[in-house]
């Protein structure tokens, strides 16, 4: 079954909801303001728990993080995500960038630990080479998992990565390049790995566009364990929302 996330952004998020008019002379509590950072994140432990820790057949370990395409932003949908789950002291978590275009989910953390100069020759153990930068969590980067750029597309190097990483990390979650792109790593990753969260934009993303990206995963035999879609606008008041 494949997980959906909705990362919203609310077009009344700073407006409180009205009251309603008093009933037999008493007035009911006003309503809460909808609050959408609290609602994408409910959304992130809900993703987590069914990829990662009640995933049927199995718990995912390795997932890819992708996107339709380079307008889709998806690498802080994979931090939180490893955020919650390395908070649910599930083991150690690890926390991959592999598009090395963007570097976007290393870039959110600042520098390496040793000043980005870590290479193939220096990342002999991965979690050696990796940055702690949480409990349980911990961040590798694009040298130290890829070496060079152009081992994005070798399997026999990306066989040998997933490898350590299951030795050395309980869970792994890639940053991967976008799965709409021709030359884009994503969907071979998600092959190689237990499959692939895909997120898509509300307004951006056309139907068509996703819809060929599923066909591409299904026929490379990729899971797909979760779609995420971002900007969502949701602008109706929390309870009438949550009573769809």
């Amino acid at each position: 079954m494949t997980a959906t996330l909705s990362i919203v952004r609310d077009s009344a998020a700073d407006v409180a909801c009205e009251s309603e008019q008093p009933r037999n002379g008493v007035a009911e509590a006003p309503e809460k303001a909808w609050d959408a950072q609290q609602f994408a994140q409910e959304q992130i432990r809900g993703l987590v728990r069914r990829v990662f820790l009640q995933g049927w057949p199995r718990p995912a370990r390795q997932v890819v993080f992708s996107s339709a395409g380079s307008e889709v932003e998806v690498a802080s949908v994979c931090r939180k995500a490893g955020e919650v789950l390395a908070a649910e002291r599930a083991g150690r978590v690890a926390l991959i960038e592999a598009n090395v275009r963007t570097k976007a989910l290393e870039l959110s953390f600042g520098r390496t630990s040793n000043d980005g100069e870590d290479s193939a020759e220096t990342a002999g153990a991965l979690r050696k080479s990796s940055r702690q930068v949480g409990r349980n969590l911990w961040l590798v980067s694009a040298a130290a998992f890829l070496g060079c750029g152009e081992n994005g597309n070798n399997s026999a190097w990306l066989l040998s990565r997933l490898g350590e990483l299951r030795r050395e990390f309980d869970f792994a979650l890639i940053h991967a390049s976008p799965a709409g792109e021709a030359y884009g790593s994503a969907i071979f990753l998600g092959h190689l790995a237990d499959g692939l969260v895909l997120a898509l934009d509300a307004h951006r993303t056309r139907r068509r566009s996703a819809m060929i990206i599923r066909e591409q995963l299904s026929a490379a035999n990729v899971r797909l364990l979760g779609t995420v879609l971002r900007d969502r606008v949701f602008p109706i008041p929390e309870k009438l929302y949550r009573r769809l």
